[in-house]
């Protein structure tokens, strides 16, 4: 069920792709952004870099690599081709933006055309990893053995070699230079003052020019290894006298160290120096002379001046494939239900608490939406929104630990024989521990190196210097281990549906084992990066106390008793009518839009039976608009918070007088102003806790479906209040992408999302608990919740989004409907009247399983694409069968509440 758009172009580029300029075919370039990139926050100082600007929609900034100089600029994708795309393994891709069939990339194969690095002649033919030198130094990021430890090289410590224009070669010396062999600029070697040009003078001479510079060699002679952990095979009596090696490794010390290469790391890539195997016959330069310090330095390097790539593909229905990887794409956004044959996952049959079974994946339809998994020996058909893919319905003591099994690509330790790792499958541990030397701050306020850096350019400075009066010995590193020496460390290349998995060990042999042999690497560097994009993100829980709760109260039964004292004098609370208008940005959200859409579903022309029916419905909507009755109060203070409360745990501070005053306005607007699908519910005891409920709003995928959020008012006013969201999808994937499964409510007006605007974000003197409650209605329970996601809004229109936003919807119609059955089936505290009767009494269950029951029917029946299309457009979800099976599973749950009461009654 392919959707096109033929609003807009297609995306043409993705980061990493080699393009070249079609008026000047010697321009080479990498793609370095695009204009469909997440980037969900303003780009820090533009004018520094000329790719740091917004982009415009079909823009993209490119690196070329063919220029005298570094030319970065912002082009149209129009004036682009493209001749290459990197992949890797574990990389997803489709065929189109507008295919919902996806497939995972086994192993890529790499074949490059060459040019010496220095005198840029071209080398003949094509050349693949076979005809490359194994041996090779360390870089950053690259992991490495010694002895029973794994380590990844965080930093080095380079000797560069620098031609000037004279033909005299100076010795650089520095930190983490990330130079590279031919690389020309007039700006290479530091400006000619102090220190650092004493130390060129001492090391090769003072005949300095202006021009050219250009690197002719480049040595690592430091290392930083960061030690992440042990061979798993050790007895665990060996672990405890395992100390951990040194930090850094130079001179003859750096022959001991092994390093560790997958699958990748043997395939070229555009900008690369590489080195053959076989130089017999292909361009070599000279450089230096044998009368000066440095001596004669001969180059035999080879930049990778243009690639091919083609890719194994294993496609989610099983087959596999081989394919040129131009005439394929990334998958950018994969649904959080997307998953392929090998993969382990919970089987969670629909949520409402159902055990989570575990099963290996076979098949995936994914245009249906079903796959075809391994449960308990038997091969079943489900849907996959009752697949959980990363684990999050697991209530096993390691739920915490992200995901499930393994991914191609990963490194893995293996367990000895008759040994395991301690885990239930398809759960596996992951082991990495980053010492804390390594997340210091790299610079003094001076901006000098600092810490473990200064003592890494040290050591290296003083080999530098040493080396002009003596013989420094450096060690090679090991490019390859010896047979059995590392066949307790691997990585993943493929996952049978058996649930086994293939490895290739680091020595170069193979093995299949059972998940449970198996404990995952976490990388430093890894690390490094994910510690860096959580501290840039806001947290709910980061809401300290300012000041002391002093002041006794007390709520009366009927009324609001006014303090007497003001908050602010010159704060007011605004009630419904006196909001501003909500901005799309505040939940990275458009408004809702006032134009009339008919409700669920639409298809064929109606028969006088559907017109009966829909005046039907009609009547039960009025009846429950109008929600004239006592069980149905917008706000009431109740005498004590509910047990299950999300906060009440929390110590209760006695709230001061200002505190109590800012309240007491608050809660007579919301007395006055709420509409009329927002039930709010305060707490005599617990003046800092507040529940709120949401009915979903009509014409959305959350319709007549129950939404609760507890709040706590911490600092208020000064700060947000805290929300806490009661997911009900029982690991089945966020509802809303502001609406997280852990209760993160991400709103700007909430502080849990950094807005563009600075008034989008709470102010004490203008924010309110009424403003946040019409946001969450407003802006997250919304149409096309899909382009909630803050970098997906600029994606409406075009293919990818139509076909992620109807995937989304779906998943979200389908998910809310559980929370209509979850929140029956166990009301929460202090709304269980109110529950019972707005779909009970009121009826609004007998027209949630109406709506569903008529969208299932309209889903089953034949349309042609321009029909889907015109449903599309109206916002109207259509089912797939792994939609209508998770549906149908909830409607029968409701179908038996439903009669339930009614004999109850």
């Amino acid at each position: 069920m392919n959707f096109s758009s033929a609003k807009r172009p297609a995306t043409q580029f993705y980061q990493q792709d080699i393009v070249q300029k079609t008026t000047t075919p010697h321009s080479i370039g990498i793609v370095l952004r695009c204009w469909h990139d997440a980037e969900d926050v303003p780009i820090p100082n533009p004018l520094q870099d000329p790719l740091m600007r917004s982009l415009e929609r079909g823009e993209v900034g490119v690196s070329f690599l063919t220029e005298t100089a570094d030319k970065r600029e912002i082009l149209s994708e129009s004036e682009l081709k493209l001749l290459d795309r990197t992949l890797q393994p574990g990389d997803v891709v489709k065929h189109s933006v507008d295919d919902v069939h996806s497939g995972m990339v086994l192993d890529v194969r790499v074949r490059a055309r060459l040019e010496h690095a220095i005198s840029k002649v071209r080398v003949e033919g094509w050349k693949t990893s076979e005809d490359l030198d194994a041996n090779k130094q360390a870089e950053i990021g690259d992991y490495v053995v010694y002895e029973n430890w794994i380590g990844q090289v965080i930093e080095l410590y380079d000797e560069n070699i620098i031609e000037v224009p004279s033909g005299q070669l100076v010795r650089l010396p520095e930190l983490g230079s990330r130079l590279s062999v031919g690389e020309t600029s007039e700006n290479i070697l530091p400006s000619p003052v102090g220190g650092v040009q004493n130390m060129l003078e001492f090391l090769f001479g003072t005949n300095r020019t202006t021009g050219l510079q250009t690197v002719i060699a480049i040595n690592h002679t430091v290392y930083a290894i960061a030690w992440l952990a042990l061979n798993q095979t050790l007895d665990i009596s060996i672990f405890e006298s395992q100390q951990r090696p040194q930090r850094f490794w130079y001179g003859p010390d750096i022959a001991k160290l092994t390093l560790v290469r997958n699958r990748l790391d043997f395939q070229m890539r555009i900008g690369e120096t590489v080195r053959l195997k076989d130089t017999t016959g292909h361009p070599v330069t000279m450089h230096g002379r044998e009368e000066e310090a440095g001596g004669v330095v001969t180059v035999n390097s080879f930049n990778v001046s243009a690639t091919e790539t083609e890719a194994d593909i294993l496609w989610q229905d099983g087959s596999r494939e081989t394919l040129r990887s131009v005439d394929i794409i990334p998958y950018m956004n994969p649904d959080e239900y997307d998953c392929w044959p090998g993969d382990h996952v919970f089987f969670i049959g629909g949520g409402g608490g159902v055990e989570s079974i575990p099963g290996v994946v076979q098949t995936v339809d994914a245009v249906q939406r079903t796959a075809t998994i391994l449960l308990h020996g038997n091969i079943e058909q489900v849907s996959l929104l009752e697949l959980d893919s990363q684990g999050a319905s697991d209530t096993s003591p390691f739920s915490e630990i992200e995901g499930l099994g393994v991914r191609r690509g990963e490194i893995v330790f293996i367990h000895a024989p008759g040994k395991n790792n301690g885990f239930e499958a398809p759960r596996i541990p992951r082991i990495g521990e980053l010492e804390p030397w390594v997340r210091s701050n790299p610079f003094t306020y001076s901006g000098q190196v600092d810490g473990w850096r200064e003592e890494l350019a040290t050591i290296g400075a003083d080999i530098a210097t040493r080396r002009i009066s003596e013989a420094i010995n450096d060690g090679t590193i090991k490019s390859k281990a010896s047979p059995g020496t590392l066949a307790w460390l691997g990585e993943v290349i493929d996952l049978r549906p058996d649930g086994l998995l293939d490895v290739l060990h680091a020595d170069g042999s193979s093995g299949t084992y059972a998940l449970e042999r198996l404990t995952k690497l976490s990388g430093g560097i890894d690390q490094l990066d994910d510690e860096l994009y959580e501290d840039g993100e806001g947290s709910e829980n980061e809401h300290p106390i300012h000041g002391i709760w002093d002041y006794d109260y007390h709520w009366g039964s009927d009324q609001l008793h006014d303090s007497g004292d003001e908050y602010d004098e010159d704060m007011t609370v605004p009630d419904a009518e006196q909001l501003p208008e909500l901005s799309s940005t505040m939940a990275s959200a458009s408004p809702p839009d006032n134009i009339p859409v008919e409700s669920y579903p639409l298809d064929a022309p109606k028969s006088d039976q559907q017109q009966e029916e829909e005046e039907e419905e009609e009547e039960l909507q009025t009846r429950v608009v109008k929600k004239q009755n006592d069980s149905w109060e917008n706000f009431k203070i109740l005498s004590s918070a509910p047990s299950d409360h999300a906060f009440h745990q929390t110590t209760a501070a006695q709230p001061s007088r200002q505190f109590m005053s800012r309240l007491n306005r608050e809660y007579r607007v919301l007395m006055n102003s709420l509409p009329e699908n927002i039930l709010v519910r305060a707490y005599e005891d617990r003046a800092d806790l507040i529940r709120s409920l949401i009915i979903g709003p009509s014409n959305t995928p959350y319709q007549d479906c129950p939404f609760v959020i507890d709040w706590h008012l911490v600092d208020y006013p000064h700060s947000a209040p805290v929300a806490h969201f009661h997911s009900l999808t029982n690991g089945n994937g966020r509802v809303n992408p502001n609406l997280y499964e852990e209760g993160k409510v991400c709103l700007s007006i909430l502080n849990t999302w950094t807005a563009i605007e600075t008034n989008e974000s709470w102010d004490a003197s203008r924010s309110s608990l009424l403003q946040a409650l019409v946001s969450i209605q407003g802006l997250v329970l919304v149409r096309e919740p899909w382009f909630c996601e803050p970098a997906y809004e600029k994606l409406r229109g075009t293919e990818e989004g139509t076909v992620n936003s109807r995937l989304y919807s779906e998943k979200a119609y389908v998910l809310s409907r559980n929370f209509v059955r979850r929140t029956l089936e166990a009301p929460f505290g202090g709304l269980d009247t109110e529950i019972n009767w707005l779909y009970f009494t009121n009826h609004l269950l007998e027209k949630v399983l109406r709506d569903s029951r008529a969208l299932i029917n309209a889903s089953r029946l034949q349309s042609t694409e321009e029909q889907m299309e015109e449903q599309m457009e109206q916002y109207i979800i259509r089912l797939s069968t792994g939609g209508m099976i998770a549906l149908e599973r909830t409607l029968t749950a409701l179908q038996n509440l439903l009669d339930a009461h009614s004999v109850s009654v």
